[in-house]
């Protein structure tokens, strides 16, 4: 999608929001060209013998009148283009964010947070500011510079010629400027978001950087970002700078042309001093399109390299399986069907799965095992389409997984990766993140399963406790319980836990275990884990290696014989 594409939608759905506030802005323009030839009149007035001051009154009248239509105009055209830019950076920002959350995690995963603040701040604003003030600055142009030019050139076609003579240099400055000033908009853009990301990450790892001692250190690296955001932006200031001062000189230059040779003609009789005076004004109206042209080419240029990066995200197309015309079969029981499934990660060198099939039954809680590297965590991403399987490969309730809507999808999955992401707020909030209706008495049975109980008593205000950025006030282990009963809240058909209690102890793990089977008994469940010994009571156990399942059965027959299990058991019981 092109940049421009963007926005067209915006033009046609405030089309008459746009045509009245450019009509506004036309007669405020039309309205100021003709002052200067009232005051003209008024000056040949006061040059002729006997003039009296009465004879000033209808100028006078005239000017006072023009003004009003002046300011009222001029109040009504910012009101409606500057409220319509603001529309428009509304309008996109909120395109922008939905389009991210659509977009694919593998997407998600070569971008940097910086890069996307950059984009929903700083490029949306030189957005709005290319609409706004670029627009004005153009129609100001157009109107005012070629009005004012026949106004000129009907006084006085010599000294327009010499009014217009720099022309030529202006364009070629433009022209040369105007890709410069392009380019290093979208460097500025881009610098911005390798600092922003910076600064972010420098605060995220606050506790690790102070804990080894590295401020010193985050703070050199930070800097650095920060002289190199400073350099290209003085890079980029110091080019558009040249524009305006080359503008102010050529303006100035033009003034001293027509003021000896306009004076000429005016001593000569040729044109009269109130036209003259009108010639000055009209100059000095034409002189404001040319300082214009700076800030037409400043802000259009990086208003055009805001879109074309933000056009760069809406190309990016949107998950397989997130198209319209697919429904959700009628049978949700999710019975989960893996046939001959490879997954390869496009910067690993080897497949991650590699030809596995395997039956999830909807009514049994099934235990994922095998050493680190062996692919656990990508079939368990895989389920829920956090990445895309190969097509043909994955059944969920007798349908293709390309063939389900992704929503309907991911809402048979209660999935619990081992981070145990928190959001910014209350505890309660977190744990019914899922079902924002749910009851503080389905809350709390979820927290007593996932060992919440003792901790929410001792928090100050239980359940209303605040916890900061990422719960970054709570331990690690806290963190995943709280993620954890936040999905058992949700009672999903399918849940999936992936290391979910890697920070808690053996023994809290274990007894979180014992309430957890029995209450998701005859729900499907899938459980990842190293602690192998709290696993006695699922009802199958598949062993992964290398991508592979080289083993799997229950737990007791897979103690029966010399297996992988079986020997992870006894070093855990060994431990």
């Amino acid at each position: 999608m092109s940049g421009l594409k963007l926005i067209s939608p915006f033009f046609k759905k405030y089309r008459w929001m746009v045509v009245a506030g450019f009509l506004t802005l036309v007669v405020c323009d039309l309205a100021q060209l003709i002052i200067p030839t009232v005051i003209g009149q008024g000056i040949d007035i006061l040059s002729r013998e006997g003039a009296r001051a009465d004879d000033l009154l209808t100028p006078v009248l005239q000017i006072l009148l023009l003004a009003a239509l002046v300011a009222s105009n001029r109040l009504a055209w910012r009101n409606l283009i500057i409220g319509f830019s603001r529309r428009v950076e509304r309008g996109l920002r909120d395109r922008l964010y939905e389009k991210i959350v659509r977009l694919p995690p593998r997407w998600h995963q070569e971008q940097s947070s910086g890069d996307l603040m950059a984009m929903g701040t700083n490029d949306i604003d030189n957005i709005r500011m290319a609409i706004s003030a670029g627009l004005i600055s153009i129609v100001d142009t157009l109107v005012m510079g070629c009005a004012s030019l026949g106004f000129m050139l009907a006084i006085s076609p010599t000294m327009t010629l010499w009014a217009l003579l720099p022309m030529p240099a202006i364009t070629l400055a433009a022209h040369f400027l105007g890709r410069r000033i392009y380019y290093l908009t979208l460097e500025v853009q881009n610098v911005f978001g390798r600092l922003t990301e910076t600064v972010r990450e420098k605060l995220s790892g606050f506790r690790v950087i102070r804990a080894m001692g590295l401020s010193a250190l985050a703070l050199g690296e930070t800097e650095k970002a920060g002289r190199e955001y400073l350099k290209v932006n003085i890079h980029l200031a110091t080019l558009a700078g040249t524009f305006f001062p080359f503008l102010h000189f050529t303006s100035n230059l033009v003034v001293t042309l027509v003021l000896y040779f306009g004076g000429r003609e005016a001593i000569r009789g040729q044109v009269t001093t109130g036209d003259f005076v009108a010639f000055l004004n009209y100059l000095a109206m034409l002189t404001w399109p040319l300082m214009a042209l700076g800030m037409i080419f400043n802000f259009l240029q990086q208003g055009l390299a805001s879109l074309s990066r933000l056009g760069r995200v809406f190309a990016t197309g949107p998950e397989a399986d997130d198209a319209s015309g697919r429904t959700a079969p009628a049978d949700r029981t999710p019975l989960i069907e893996i046939d001959h499934l490879s997954f390869q990660y496009p910067t690993r060198e080897r497949p991650a799965l590699n030809d596995l099939s395997l039956t999830l039954a909807p009514d049994r809680i099934t235990a994922l095992v095998g050493p680190m590297g062996s692919g656990k965590s990508t079939l368990a991403a895989l389920l829920p389409a956090l990445y895309q399987s190969p097509p043909g490969t994955l059944r969920v309730a007798g349908q293709l997984a390309e063939d389900w809507p992704v929503a309907d999808l991911r809402a048979l999955f209660g999935y619990v990766p081992q981070d145990g992401f928190l959001f910014s707020g209350p505890i309660y909030d977190n744990l019914a993140f899922g079902r924002p209706g749910a009851t503080e008495a389905e809350v709390l049975a979820a927290a007593e399963v996932a060992g919440l109980t003792e901790n929410l008593a001792g928090f100050p205000d239980g359940l209303q406790t605040v916890v900061g950025e990422l719960g970054l006030t709570l331990s690690g282990g806290q963190r995943q319980r709280l993620a954890l009963a936040r999905a058992l809240v949700m009672n999903p058909p399918y849940l999936i836990l992936d290391e979910t209690l890697s920070a808690v102890d053996a023994a809290v793990e274990a007894g979180i275990m014992a309430r957890l089977l029995p209450r998701r008994r005859g729900l499907g469940a899938l459980i990842i884990t190293h602690r192998l010994t709290s696993l006695m009571a699922v009802d199958w156990v598949v062993v992964l290696e290398n991508g592979r399942i080289t083993d799997q059965g229950r737990p007791e027959e897979l103690m029966a014989r010399d297996s992988y299990f079986r020997r992870i058991c006894e070093l855990s019981h060994a431990e």
